[in-house]
């Protein structure tokens, strides 16, 4: 299951070099624009992760696994999404992202996640923040069955409150 998870990482982002190597620009605006991807890719695997592709997470899922909920946002700001709870787990805060689908959630969701997460140590601005907020906390992301996970600092956050779910993480 965990080489399933890293082929499916890999063919994502296999895909976003594909697509950003396809552009018409100058050969040295190319260049350049690979070499971002490049490094923005590897940033990218070293913050996201994706679990349980075959489930579908309600709210309570969550709140069972020990999350707190604190508050219901919008969903107008976030493509696709049917539900956005933010919350705490361990003393971090994780926003909940609800999609249809892991189809949904791993394609929409996982590239509304890669903007808003915060690549850098000094931006602190959110393109795409469902609650409203331009300032983001969150460093990390993780797709899991039918739902994106936003991570307060890093991906452990998450992690952790996956494996209370007992997806089969390890």
């Amino acid at each position: 299951m965990n080489s399933s998870r890293l082929v499916l990482l890999a063919t994502l982002v296999i895909a976003l070099f594909a697509v950003v190597s396809c552009s018409s620009e100058t050969n040295s605006e190319s260049a350049e624009s690979v070499a971002t991807v490049s490094e923005s890719d590897d940033q990218l695997l070293e913050i996201s992760r994706v679990f349980a592709p075959e489930k579908i997470f309600t709210f309570e899922n969550f709140v069972t696994a020990g999350w707190k909920k604190s508050k219901q946002y919008d969903t107008e700001t976030v493509a696709e999404a049917n539900g956005i709870w933010y919350g705490f787990y361990g003393g971090r805060d994780i926003e909940l992202r609800f999609y249809d689908s892991y189809d949904v959630a791993s394609t929409v969701g996982f590239s509304d996640a890669a903007e808003v997460i915060d690549l850098s140590s000094t931006t602190k601005v959110a393109r795409n923040a469902a609650g409203g907020s331009a300032s983001t906390k969150y460093k990390a992301f993780t797709v899991v069955g039918n739902t994106v996970m936003l991570c307060e600092l890093a991906i452990e956050s998450c992690i952790a409150l996956v494996d209370a779910l007992d997806v089969g993480t390890r």
